[in-house]
């Protein structure tokens, strides 16, 4: 599945209050629970599992803003996605630097594979600074998926 459909399964969580990377990871692995993405049950180790996965080496790319938090989790059915943005940034990256788009990338962890080629698509989707400006000033979540798609639906 491409990576925009991924995010779509998933589900797009616009504006949201979070202050720290914790609280957006939190609020993007509820954002999958709701979607029926991800069992409530393993809410708690996805979360444990991104944070700790982070601590390791971050997936901030401070130079645009943007940071793609993953982990391969047991109790996750395939490869499961979700994105947050925010204009005013979702949490600092350092003291400076907001980060104001994230894509959560959660998968089994036999599924390697699928995993870095999941990892790699949600990288080319947000390359382009204009999709990147239309994700954090999007009005709804349709417009954003719009975006992802590059407006024609097959990105």
């Amino acid at each position: 599945m491409r990576a925009a459909e991924l995010i779509a399964a998933g589900g797009v969580l616009l504006r949201p209050r979070c202050g720290s990377f914790e609280d957006a990871v939190a609020g993007l692995v509820d954002t999958l629970v709701a979607n029926t993405r991800l069992a409530a049950d393993v809410r708690d180790r996805a979360v444990r599992a991104v944070v700790g996965r982070e601590a390791l080496a971050s997936t901030a790319i401070v130079e645009i803003g943007v940071a793609v938090p993953h982990a391969r989790v047991e109790g996750v059915d395939g490869v499961i996605a979700a994105l947050a943005a925010s204009p005013a940034g979702l949490y600092y990256a350092t003291a400076t630097v907001p980060i104001s788009v994230m894509v959560i990338v959660l998968s089994a962890p036999e599924l390697i594979g699928e995993h870095l080629n999941t990892l790699a698509g949600v990288s080319l989707l947000l390359q382009s600074a204009n999709v990147r400006r239309g994700l954090e000033n999007a009005a709804d979540q349709d417009a954003a998926l719009k975006l992802l798609r590059g407006g024609n639906g097959r990105a």
